[in-house]
């Protein structure tokens, strides 16, 4: 949290010196989110890795599917801040930053000869910086929407994707192994998204925006290293494993025109 504060700080610090009394077309734009994940499935690195050893390994799980983890990371708000300029009446640009904390994985994997249920479990965030690049329907075509201004947009930027501990339970088994926990990871990765918004007009400076996004964050890691089993007291290596951050949501916040 303290990392996402000092990041918003400098967003609108730099937006508010790079826009000076008078600057044409500067705007801040601050907002929330609440989004949703896609698919999240964890894999090898390398199915086949031997030192370290793959942690899933080749070949089908007990449903027939590649083992791993299939599951997601949930539903939960975000927070974002950018700075921006209006470069053309119908184009803008922006430099945002955005923040996901909190994200909480819960899938199942399917391990071959482990009966019941494998329930999966981590704790990931992601702090994102993305270039946006938004085309304004009505001023491209000539067209006087009112208060209304519906948007295209897109960009592309780098994610700082954080991962904790990720626990495989083992309720059903048998035998003495019940949990096995590995590393955690962090991986910055290539990160993107697009959307259409609708921004309303307030007042002469200020603009409701509302939007509808896609993004793509890259990669989660957990990163090789020592994991640990409940029957294991010194635990054993393995390679690491990962999975996509992808995500839809909605957003709303309010921009701020300097003039």
């Amino acid at each position: 949290m303290k990392k996402l504060l000092l990041l918003l700080l400098a967003v609108l610090f730099l937006s508010s010196s790079a826009a000076p009394a008078g600057a044409a077309g500067w705007y801040m734009r601050g907002g929330l989110g609440f989004e949703w994940s896609l698919a999240g499935d964890f894999s090898d690195r390398e199915s086949t890795a031997q030192n370290p050893p793959a942690l899933f390994g080749t070949g089908p799980g007990r449903d027939g599917r590649q083992i791993g983890a299939y599951g997601d990371f949930g539903r939960f708000p975000s927070i974002e801040a950018a700075a921006g300029k209006q470069l053309l009446p119908w184009l803008r640009t922006e430099f945002a930053v955005h923040y996901r904390p909190d994200m909480q994985y819960r899938g199942q994997a399917n391990f071959r000869g482990v009966p019941g249920d494998q329930p999966v479990s981590a704790r990931a965030d992601a702090l994102t910086g993305m270039v946006n690049l938004f085309c304004d329907v009505a001023p491209l075509f000539g067209l006087n929407s009112g208060r209304f201004q519906p948007y295209l947009g897109g960009g592309i930027g780098a994610s700082y994707n954080q991962l904790g501990d990720v626990t495989y339970l083992f309720p059903g088994n048998p035998g003495a192994h019940k949990v096995t926990i590995t590393p955690g990871g962090n991986k910055t990765d290539i990160a993107w998204m697009a959307g259409i918004g609708m921004g309303i007009a307030l007042s002469e400076r200020t603009v409701l925006d509302l939007s509808y996004r896609y993004a793509d964050l890259g990669r989660v890691s957990a990163d090789a290293g020592r994991a640990s089993a409940n029957n294991v007291p010194a635990g054993f290596d393995v390679d690491q494993t990962w999975a996509p951050l992808r995500f839809q949501g909605v957003f709303a916040g309010i921009r701020y025109l300097f003039n």
